[in-house]
This record gives C-alpha cells, structure tokens and sequence, in this order.
C-alpha cells in the first residue's frame, strides 16, 4: 500500500492547523471550510463552538506565531482566517477581507448568485490580483460573487430607469387605445414596440379589455412608432458621427498647431544656442587682434628712435663735463 499526500491538497492546510492550534485540536474551534491557490493564497473559515473563544484569534495565536508556523511550513503562502457565518451575506462579507463591503444582495437563490457592491477605490481591493480574492471568497461561500462598484451600480439604476421611462413613453404614445389599456400593456410585460410586435395578435388579446380589433390597431400603430423611433436613432446617429468627425478634425488640427510651435520653439533654441556660441567665441578673436605684433630683430620704430636719441645726448654731455669736473677738483685740492 502507498500513502499519497498532496500538498496542492486543501485538507493539508486543516490538519496543519489542527496540529497547531490546541482549540481546533480537541473540538473547540472547528473550520468550516478551506480553499486553496497553492503557493500563493489560501482562505479557511472557521468558527466557536464556545462563545468566550475567538476563533480566528485562536487560529492566529499570540503575535501571530500559530498561522506564521503554518505559512512557514506551506512556503510562504499567505492565509485568510475568516469567521465562518451562517448568513451567507455575512459570510462573504467576511470572506472578501480586507475590502470594505457596503452590501450584499442575493440576486438568484436557486442558482447561488449574489450582487456585492462596493467603493470605487474598493473595487481592485476585492477583485484581488488576477481576481484572486474574489474567486478563493466564492469558492469559500459556494456562491458566485458578482462585484461591482457604487458608480457602476448607479449607472444601471439610470440605465433602468430609463428603460421604464422608455417604455411608458411608447406605450403612452399609442394613440386612441386608451389609458387603461396602455397600463395593462405595461403590466402584462409589454415594454417597447417589439415586445407589441413579436407578441402578436395572440397574445396581445390576453391582455384583459383588448379584442381582435384593438390588437390589429395595436400592431398597426406600433409598427409605425417604430419606423418613427428608428428613422428618429438614424438622424441622431448622423449626427453623432458628424460631431464626432468634427471633434476629430478640430483635435487633429491643435495637435498639429502643437507641432508646429514644438518645432518653432525647436528652431528657436537651435538658433539661440548658435548665437551663444558665436557670442563665446568673438572675444578670444577680438583680444588676439588687440595684441600688438613683437618687434622684429633690429627694427626701429619712431618711438623707439627718439628714445635713442636722448641717451645718446646724455651720454654726450656726461663725457663733455668730465675733463672740466677733474681740473676744477684738482684746483680745490692745491
């Protein structure tokens, strides 16, 4: 015989609990359920059999040390302790921890269909990475999970809306049938000229106070309200498309206005770092010109001349006065 464990399992993840929290251990805290992506996430539900025992304080110990062994032995997979309830609203509450749920509706019991509406900025958080969140929270309550957000939610209540208000619109709109019976259409489920037509004679004449007569007028006036609502969405429609080009001529038009200045201010820039340059380097050019040239070997210019002159004169006159200066020296000295 072979014993197979499988750690991709859900049960490894219970018994892991079981042999790390005395109060699962001997009956005290019991889970419910576990679901698993292994290696990455993990939810278990579980709940207290006595009220003075928190079940998910007991599964996460004291600091956290009872669910860091388990996650320590699973390879760092990260695990949700959620607070099993026998409200499923409640219960998926707890399970799309830690994203803040405004509310939950139950959209078909039969099936298992809930509608959970959230903040906007609360949206990513339940959905999770890849969906993650919501998906192991499904599996947990065995429900589907719709989510959606609190703007998403009002743009259907505006787009209902205005299917009602359609629909009383077209019915109100047949004339010479009546009040009373433009309401019993509504009331039997009729809401637009299609539902008039594809319902047909037959059926229109289940409707209390109609007859073959009133049915034929029915489908006569309905037919041609619907030529009137579609040739109406044709002309809005070319319209839309005309706006629509015009908005696109009148874009493409500012991004090339945008262009055209990024290459003017380009070519500014261009011509204004060319100038600098010039700027830098004239200076050097004009101080090389200032520099006047070296005197060449044996050249004379006038300014130099004249300074050769006044030497030589007073050369000349210290060696006229020197005989004078000795005679009148010796003259003193007899």
């Amino acid at each position: 015989p072979q014993v197979v464990l499988s750690r991709t399992a859900p049960q490894i993840i219970m018994k892991l609990f079981e042999m790390e929290v005395p109060e699962i251990y001997d009956g005290t805290v019991v889970i419910e359920n576990a679901v698993r992506d292994p290696g990455d996430r993990a939810k278990i539900a579980v709940r207290s059999k006595d009220r003075d025992v928190d079940p998910v304080g007991a599964c996460v110990g004291m600091k956290g040390s009872r669910v860091q062994s388990i996650i320590r032995e699973l390879r760092g997979e990260k695990i949700d302790i959620v607070q099993f309830s026998d409200h499923t609203s409640t219960l998926v509450t707890n399970a799309l921890n830690p994203a803040r749920i405004n509310r939950v509706v139950a959209m078909d019991e039969e099936n298992k269909i809930l509608e959970v509406v959230v903040d906007d900025d609360q949206l990513s958080l339940a959905i999770g990475k890849k969906g993650q969140n919501v998906r192991l929270a499904a599996r947990l309550v065995g429900w589907r999970i719709d989510i959606k957000s609190e703007s998403e939610k009002v743009r259907e209540v505006e787009m209902e809306m205005e299917r009602a208000a359609r629909a009383n619109r077209e019915m109100r709109s047949l004339k010479g049938i009546g009040e009373t019976i433009s309401t019993h259409l509504l009331e039997a489920g009729f809401s637009c000229f299609e539902d008039i037509l594809e319902g047909g004679t037959r059926r229109l004449m289940d409707v209390p106070g109609i007859g073959p007569k009133t049915a034929e007028r029915i489908l006569v006036l309905a037919k041609a309200g619907l030529e009137t609502r579609k040739a109406e969405e044709a002309r809005k429609a070319e319209e839309d498309a005309a706006r629509a080009a015009e908005e696109e001529a009148t874009r493409k038009a500012e991004e090339e206005a945008a262009r055209k200045e990024e290459e003017e201010a380009a070519r500014k820039e261009e011509e204004e770092a060319a100038r600098k340059a010039e700027e830098e380097e004239s200076p050097t050019e004009t101080t090389a010109d200032a520099q006047p040239p070296e005197a060449a070997p044996g050249a004379v210019d006038s300014t130099g001349e004249t300074q050769a002159n006044e030497v030589s004169g007073r050369e000349t006159e210290d060696s006229s006065s020197g005989p004078d200066k000795e005679q009148e020296n010796q003259q003193e000295t007899q």
